[in-house]
């Protein structure tokens, strides 16, 4: 399934690309699996599940063309005659049969207009109800069930940008503890932050 479209950033006269930098997979519920896909401006929450297509098997109407409903001598065609039912076994209720099993993609959630810069990385908490998601110098924090608002939780930006020497390329939460995640930067180094610590993480605890 398609799940981005080119865009065009009017304010910034910058076309984004259709590409998908990551896919995660979030916490299966039911029967349907959920997964975020983001390129380098929105994240999008996708409900993936198949899809039983049915078809009516048998019904009281006849399809069958006849000689008093085919018009003659290149006229409109006559409305077919009322069924005519003997006795009441004769009428039949539609019966809907299997026919066919396809899987289907629908977009629940679109998170977007949070990232100045490229994303890099998403990432699903291990509560099932957050996700993170970083850019270049920012990493913020979702709520999978709030699309319009986000925390941030990094932010790395100098106050002048002549001064920037380092950018974000990857942060990941912990597979079981949930207020742990790791962001990974271009000189090589990966940092640990605790959120239960400050709402801001740019102090890494090791």
């Amino acid at each position: 399934f398609q799940s981005h479209e080119p865009e065009f950033d009017y304010l910034k006269s910058l076309e984004i690309e259709e590409k998908i930098n990551k896919i995660k997979w979030c916490r299966r519920q039911n029967a349907s699996h959920y997964l975020l896909s983001t390129n380098d401006k929105t994240i999008k929450l996708w409900k993936v599940f198949e899809k039983s297509l049915k078809v009516v098997a048998e019904n009281n109407l006849s399809h069958d063309l006849t000689p008093s409903n085919v018009a003659g001598g290149g006229g409109a065609p006559r409305a077919p005659p009322p069924s005519q039912f003997r006795n009441a076994t004769d009428l039949k209720l539609p019966r809907l049969t299997h026919h066919d099993t396809v899987v289907a993609a629908v977009p629940r959630r679109t998170y977007a207009n949070a990232h100045a810069y490229h994303i890099n990385s998403i990432s699903v908490n291990s509560d099932g109800e957050t996700f993170i998601s970083s850019d270049d110098l920012r990493i913020n924090l979702w709520n999978l069930n709030i699309q319009d608002q986000s925390f941030n939780i990094v932010d790395i930006k100098p106050a002048n940008m002549e001064e920037l020497t380092e950018v974000i390329t990857a942060a990941e939460f912990h597979p079981q503890s949930c207020n742990w995640f790791m962001y990974a930067s271009s000189k090589g180094t990966i940092k640990l932050a605790d959120m239960r610590e400050s709402a801001l993480c740019d102090q890494h605890a090791k």
